[in-house]
């Protein structure tokens, strides 16, 4: 395996932050890497109007990252977040050693995400959201967080997620990431699979990772955000996807 140091960006899902990615960077860093995790428009610290978020925001957001980074970056996506990468991955491909998805909706044959979890029969994540009155916004119930988002989360955990969990425009989970093979199926990629996953069941990211012919992919039995749940593990899974080449890894 080859052990050389790599620069990670780290890009987070719905309604989180880079917050959700500190103790996963922690053991990153043990491993010798250099780590990078932001905030998205509207996110975090990030206090861009909610009006104004949609898709060409977030991956403008990245990509203006990329561009103060020296060489390329191995590229991670964790839940919605990989939409965001995706289309990164289509505008800037040679800024991008590897992408990787953890637990991640994936933009094939021109879906929306939307389109992606409605076609998921056992995801409980539509069904439990709760929109505002013109759709624009989604918010979720604590127990909804706690038992389908961060399964096997503790309470107190959940208790100190709660309060950086932020409004989520749903202009992004409408539209489409169109991709090519030019640009987006040139850059090499991973799947970090989560098994008890209630957002997006084992069976979708198998079909998304099919769709995109990914076949280099680590298995977690962790539920959908091993990022809090279990992030040494998940640092781990990152090390060696990010270390490997594109040898199928079991």
């Amino acid at each position: 395996m080859n052990n050389s140091n790599k620069t990670f960006l780290l890009i987070h899902g719905a309604w989180e932050g880079a917050w959700s990615w500190e103790e996963t960077t922690a053991y990153l860093e043990k491993n010798g890497h250099t780590v990078n995790a932001i905030d998205l428009p509207g996110h975090g610290d990030d206090k861009t109007p909610i009006s104004e978020i949609n898709m060409a925001l977030y991956a403008n957001r990245v990509k203006a990252e990329l561009n103060n980074t020296a060489g390329q970056v191995v590229l991670v996506g964790h839940s919605f977040g990989g939409f965001v990468i995706s289309q990164v991955a289509e505008e800037m491909p040679d800024k991008i050693e590897k992408l990787v998805f953890i637990a991640s909706a994936m933009p094939y044959d021109g879906k929306t995400a939307v389109e992606v979890f409605e076609e998921d029969e056992g995801s409980e994540f539509l069904e439990n959201l709760i929109f505002s009155e013109d759709k624009s916004t989604a918010t979720m119930s604590r127990e909804t967080i706690l038992n389908v988002v961060f399964g096997g989360a503790t309470e107190a955990q959940i208790d100190e997620v709660l309060p950086k969990l932020v409004l989520q425009s749903t202009t992004p989970f409408f539209e489409k990431v169109i991709t090519t093979d030019e640009n987006f199926g040139s850059v090499p990629k991973a799947y970090i699979e989560t098994t008890l996953d209630r957002v997006i069941t084992l069976k979708a990211q198998r079909h998304g990772q099919k769709m995109l012919g990914i076949e280099e992919s680590v298995t977690l039995e962790y539920g959908h955000v091993p990022l809090e749940t279990g992030p040494e593990k998940l640092a781990n899974a990152l090390h060696k996807v990010g270390t490997s080449g594109n040898t199928v890894l079991a």
